[in-house]
């Protein structure tokens, strides 16, 4: 279906169409998605899930004044029909296109900008006490998904919502089954298996919830009827809906995430649905060289927060169910079982995005490095990551990894120099370590990054004219920039360093006491990243020099291709090229 196929009603409208016309809504806009997603990609399983109860909500409460929460974000597609932004769809997943997740910045009905999984309990609890003081009509609508629902926020959150009992909020579970994977732990026991209904309902109620129970979520005359329901209860109240992840698209079914998110594909047959970056890429180099390791040493294991398929690892939990787990949308318990697991004499392995790594500070610094564990992080889409929310780069990691003392950060710079790394990591870990890499393929062929000493850094390119200081996902661009020095009569060398911390900083001193200028290249913010722990290398070994950071200023980055983000941030050669034009005019021969 195009996009002016679909005829949507105004919100006020809405309110007043019957519930078999609802339902003929609904079956259009899971057309319409359907359509469009699989032709722009995007996040179509959970959307697809809550057609119908999105549509309830909006007919039972009064957005923007009463408050529509979505947790996580990316369920928002139904919603954000509903609120005018239909003809946005064809932008979905372009630089500066309509958002992935909701965002405040489209729409005075997002409520929340929301791209991480578990916030919207404590965000909730807030809002409906400020609503309670400055605008007592109206609800706060917290729709979490029961995968979300594990989050450690979530939980702190969903005990402290009982604790208001006057306030106007309403928490609605929508409760497929699933995380991004199979949901996994004791939640299930309140939304599968023998007596569900009951355990859900002791559950809720022993807290102090009121609760109401759709068994099906793709009933509208049901979910109005509950809803409406759940509004005249004078407590906070969860409406707990059972709905499919993926209904009405016919390949979901049989699908491992039931079609979480897809990159464009054949909505008919389900051809070329991939859910995450196609190609060969180093998560998939990383995930071999873990398998192998897991064949031949039974003391290996990996772990994932729900994001198997991110690290490529759906194969190692085929094969070693025992010893490779998914933990669920739970960051702070795959680090935290980690460092059980490594107390008792294992060697465990969390594999995550680094965009999540963030939500498991406090037991990286406080029980792996304080501690010193050997556990080993799996760091994939380190950089700028694409066409997720702009919270999903990963480009804020550094300058905090390096503040943790204990921790080891590696930045391999090849695919080989990946498996090397986690061959001799894995035979014998000592201490915490985070080894990170880029979410895109692997260009063929990759640039060479030359012999890595036994430091951790490599001369990738000799030169007389300064060095090109990065890490691995910029030495493509450092070749770059080298060939644009060498048309301006410049032959600058290009270092790249493969161990952050511990930093190389006697040979790295070495090879650049003598030379006047440094350009240092980072996938990342400036205030205190690599660019800073160049700067500070210097200063500590008392070498003056002239140095030129390029990395992103104190800003949030807006989803993008690679190059696309780096134009924004003045990352691209030619940006380069024209800084050290201004600010070293005398490297270039040119005058101010």
């Amino acid at each position: 279906m195009n996009t002016h196929q679909l005829v949507v009603p105004t919100l006020d409208a809405l309110k007043q169409q019957s519930s078999a016309q609802l339902a003929q809504l609904a079956e259009d806009i899971r057309q319409f998605l359907i359509s469009n997603i699989s032709a722009t990609g995007g996040h179509i399983g959970a959307n697809l899930s809550v057609v119908e109860l999105t549509i309830a909500i909006h007919a039972l409460f009064d957005s923007p004044v009463d408050k529509i929460i979505f947790d996580t974000g990316h369920q928002g597609y139904t919603h954000k029909i509903l609120t005018g932004r239909v003809d946005n769809f064809a932008t979905l997943n372009q630089y500066r296109g309509m958002s992935r997740f909701v965002a405040q910045d489209e729409s005075d009905h997002d409520a929340i900008d929301a791209s991480h999984a578990g916030t919207s309990l404590s965000i909730a609890s807030g809002y409906a006490k400020a609503l309670k003081l400055t605008s007592p009509a109206n609800y706060v609508v917290s729709m979490i998904g029961d995968g979300s629902l594990v989050e450690g926020m979530a939980f702190e959150g969903l005990n402290y919502c009982a604790e208001d009992k006057d306030n106007k909020l309403v928490i609605v579970i929508n409760d497929n089954e699933m995380a991004i994977a199979k949901s996994v732990g004791g939640m299930r026991n309140l939304t599968s298996g023998e007596n569900w209904q009951q355990n859900s309902r002791a559950f809720f109620e022993g807290m102090g919830f009121g609760y109401l129970l759709v068994e099906d979520g793709h009933d509208i005359a049901c979910l109005l009827e509950q809803l409406a329901a759940a509004k005249q209860l004078a407590r906070p109240v969860v409406v707990h809906v059972k709905t499919e992840k993926g209904k009405g698209l016919a390949c979901a079914k049989e699908h491992p995430y039931k079609m979480h998110f897809s990159m464009p594909f054949d909505a008919q047959t389900g051809k070329g649905a991939a859910a995450t970056v196609v190609g060969r890429t180093y998560a998939v180099v990383a995930a071999e060289a873990l398998k192998q390791k897991m064949a031949t040493d039974e003391d290996v294991f990996a772990m994932t927060p729900a994001t198997p398929y991110a690290s490529s690892m759906d194969e190692c939990l085929t094969l070693y169910p025992d010893r490779a787990l998914d933990v669920g949308m739970a960051e702070q318990q795959a680090v935290g079982m980690a460092c059980g697991l490594a107390l008792g004499g294992k060697k465990p392995v969390v594999c995550m995005q680094t965009t999540f790594m963030q939500r498991a500070y406090d037991q990286l610094i406080h029980d792996a490095c304080y501690m010193d564990l050997p556990v080993t992080v799996f760091g994939v889409r380190a950089g700028f990551a694409g066409y997720d929310g702009a919270t999903h780069h990963g480009i804020y990691d550094i300058p905090y990894l390096r503040s943790f003392p204990n921790m080891q950060v590696m930045y391999p710079a090849s695919s080989g120099d990946l498996t090397a790394l986690i061959e001799k990591r894995l035979a014998n870990p000592q201490g915490p370590m985070v080894i990170l890499y880029p979410y895109e393929p692997i260009p063929n062929p990759e640039p060479d990054a030359g012999i890595v000493e036994s430091c951790g850094l490599s001369v990738a390119a000799k030169g007389s004219d300064g060095y090109v200081v990065c890490l691995g996902n910029r030495l493509a661009a450092a070749y770059e920039l080298k060939t644009l020095l060498k048309a301006q009569g410049k032959d600058c060398g290009i270092i790249c360093i493969q161990s952050i911390k511990p930093f190389p900083a006697a040979r790295f001193i070495e090879l650049v006491e003598n030379t006047k200028h440094l350009i240092t290249l980072e996938e990342s913010v400036l205030n205190g990243g690599f660019g800073s722990l160049v700067l500070e290398t210097l200063a500590d070994a008392n070498v003056s020099m002239s140095v030129l950071r390029s990395g992103v200023d104190d800003k949030f980055v807006h989803p993008g291709s690679k190059d696309e983000c780096s134009t924004e941030c003045g990352m691209m050669p030619g940006q380069i090229i024209e800084q050290i034009a201004q600010q070293w005019s005398d490297y270039l021969g040119v005058n101010k």
